[in-house]
């Protein structure tokens, strides 16, 4: 049984798109150019007759029922007992099963070694009570860690623009606000 299931609680209404939190990542896990654990994606938003500008953030969501864990031949994905799922790349041999089992694109097997990665939610950091690293960049504070079991009680929403929720109950919530429908995906 789990302890806590970590998420991620992300306010879509105050995003400024600036992508601080997109590249504290990839500069903190010394990722390849061309590779983003954490992506920030824009949406026009139709509100009331006026087109309006949105972003989302978004990396692996550590889902509670987790494919990426059910198809790895090798094992090499874990779900600790508090939520995050770990991928160990010492035994990933790229058959890549885990990017394809993915309804989010969470996973990727470009780079050097062809194997998996993916966000670790700074599993690490966390292990030593220190925020990941996407959460500490965001000057506008619209991301933060949360056990999301607290997030449904609080009736934070599980869906907003640009986002949808699958069978593997990903560990993200959001701030009510936008409802998900009208809008268009321009990155």
């Amino acid at each position: 049984m789990l302890k806590s299931q970590k998420g991620f609680l992300f306010d879509q209404n105050f995003c400024i798109g600036c992508k601080a939190c997109e590249i504290a990542c990839q500069v903190y896990h010394q990722q390849e150019d061309f590779i983003n654990w954490r992506h920030v994606d824009t949406f026009f938003y139709n509100d009331t007759n006026m087109e309006k500008e949105v972003y989302i953030s978004s990396s692996c969501h550590h889902c509670e029922e987790p494919e990426c864990v059910k198809v790895c031949p090798t094992y090499a994905y874990i779900k600790r007992d508090d939520g995050i799922v770990e991928l160990d790349r010492d035994k990933c041999i790229g058959c890549g099963y885990c990017e394809e089992s993915c309804s989010y694109g969470a996973i990727t097997l470009k780079g050097k070694d062809a194997k998996a990665q993916k966000c670790n939610m700074c599993a690490e950091k966390q292990d030593v009570g220190e925020l990941p690293v996407c959460v500490a960049a965001c000057p506008m504070d619209t991301l933060k860690l949360v056990d999301v079991r607290v997030s449904d009680a609080a009736s934070m929403s599980k869906t907003t623009v640009g986002f949808e929720i699958s069978s593997m109950k990903p560990s993200i919530r959001f701030y009510p606000k936008f409802r998900s429908g009208d809008y268009i995906k321009i990155n």
